[in-house]
């Protein structure tokens, strides 16, 4: 049985993979993947099947809550034309100059800010600036390399490190100086190498993308109103993980509320607007209409389907797999990394957790194989660069990756043929700096 569902995932995520051929979309694969999945599995553990469904449920839930609320505030914004201010100020005056810009932006905000939400924003904020379709595509591969390098080396980056510094693996004294440089290299090296596919010299038009229903709200709606909403809707986001770190709560419950305040804020505004058609009132759940529903389902379906494969213990079998087979730290994590493009990586990184348990540094060698397992070891910083960079090496790779497969229609097919052995090359350059430095 248990064979029978590592086939199962494989044929469907070749399904997903293949998806602009089929033309069938990769959500309808991803949730059929995940009930067929979870059938086996109850047929596996008919009396824990029910209780660990559960389980996944509460998890997959907090995340696509979290992706699908990131992605109305993010809308509402740019409705309202927060991400076209962003845009104007801005200065670059040719394409190549505007996509380091936009990289390096990202790489440092998704050093604070989760991966996803990051993404997100500056996608928005480079379709302002962008309106060449096969140039956005460019623009916006790059955009989640630089969200997965950034979200690497900081303690609150990435879900992943996180793991790793709540657990005591690592500590923000010593993964920072460690894994920033690393992070760099493995995002200009395929940064560099896409440079000559990016051509023309001049700026698109930031107005040119303006929206048809932004534009026709301005004489009503102020400039102040336009901006306390675009102020809020931003902010909150940015405070999210303070909100996390305040209550305890998981950032999902910190999205929602500024999905909710900026639905009261906009409710009470257009009270005051009697004068704006119904038609022309945006309002959260006009927002809502026009949000990738796919993708937050092609999310949950995908996500389940990686919980099955984890209660099962198919996870934690490959991670023993690996252990027996080497003993080399580089290279035993280089594998769990590009396993990461393939398999959620945060359940990768919770099985390596499990089957590698923290070393104690006064029962360990130095020099030895065990060291590597110490906090702040070699292989607990290494794991978190190469599950966090490895992420990009497919498109469906990363949270990073789906969501801008969904707001920009990155196929699999373009995402491998032009990212991947780039990505792949940044990813070893990381891991090769590490080395010589450490």
């Amino acid at each position: 049985m248990e064979i029978s569902m590592i086939i199962l995932f494989i044929v469907g995520y070749l399904a997903i993979a293949m998806e602009h051929i089929t033309k069938v979309n990769k959500a309808a694969v991803a949730l059929l993947i995940t009930t067929c999945l979870w059938v086996l599995y109850a047929l596996i553990a008919p009396e824990s099947a029910p209780v660990q469904i559960l389980h996944q449920l509460g998890e997959v839930s907090s995340i696509v809550c979290f992706i699908f609320g990131a992605m109305v505030v993010v809308e509402m914004v740019d409705r309202y034309g927060g991400f076209s201010l962003v845009a104007h100020i801005i200065k670059a005056k040719n394409r190549k100059l505007l996509l380091l810009i936009l990289s390096a932006l990202t790489f440092f905000m998704s050093a604070t800010l989760d991966n996803m939400t990051t993404t997100i924003i500056m996608i928005a904020i480079m379709y302002k600036l962008i309106q060449d379709p096969t140039v956005r595509l460019w623009f916006a591969s790059m955009i989640v390399l630089a969200a997965n390098a950034g979200g690497a080396w900081s303690p609150i980056g990435d879900v992943t490190t996180i793991m790793l510094w709540v657990k005591g693996n690592v500590t923000s004294e010593a993964i920072i100086p460690h894994l920033i440089l690393p992070s760099i290299v493995s995002l200009v090296v395929p940064l560099l190498l896409s440079l000559g596919k990016i051509s023309g010299n001049a700026l698109d038009d930031p107005n040119a993308g303006a929206f048809e229903e932004g534009e026709r709200l301005y004489p009503q709606v102020t400039r102040i109103e336009k901006a306390i909403i675009s102020a809020v809707g931003v902010l909150g986001l940015v405070s999210v993980p303070v909100f996390k770190a305040l209550t305890g709560l998981p950032p999902f419950m910190g999205v929602l509320f500024v999905m909710g305040l900026l639905w009261l804020i906009t409710e009470i505004m257009y009270t005051k607007h009697k004068e704006i058609s119904e038609s022309n009132k945006l309002r959260i759940p006009k927002v809502i209409k026009v949000v990738d529903i796919p993708t937050v389902l092609f999310f949950f379906g995908i996500l389940m389907a990686v919980g099955a494969l984890q209660e099962q213990g198919l996870l934690k079998e490959l991670a023993g797999k690996l252990d027996s087979m080497t003993q080399n730290v580089y290279l035993v994590t280089g594998i769990i990394g590009v396993l990461s493009s393939i398999i959620d990586n945060v359940p990768l990184v919770a099985a390596a957790m499990g089957m590698y348990p923290l070393a104690d540094p006064v029962v360990v060698e130095a020099g030895t194989y065990a060291a590597a397992f110490v906090q702040n070891g070699i292989f607990w910083e290494l794991l978190a660069y190469c599950a966090g960079v490895g992420g990009s090496l497919l498109i469906i790779g990363s949270a990073a990756g789906v969501v801008a497969m969904g707001m920009t229609r990155i196929s699999f097919g373009w995402y491998m043929k032009n990212i991947t052995w780039r990505a792949f090359l940044g990813y070893i350059a990381g891991m090769v700096t590490y080395m010589l430095l450490f």
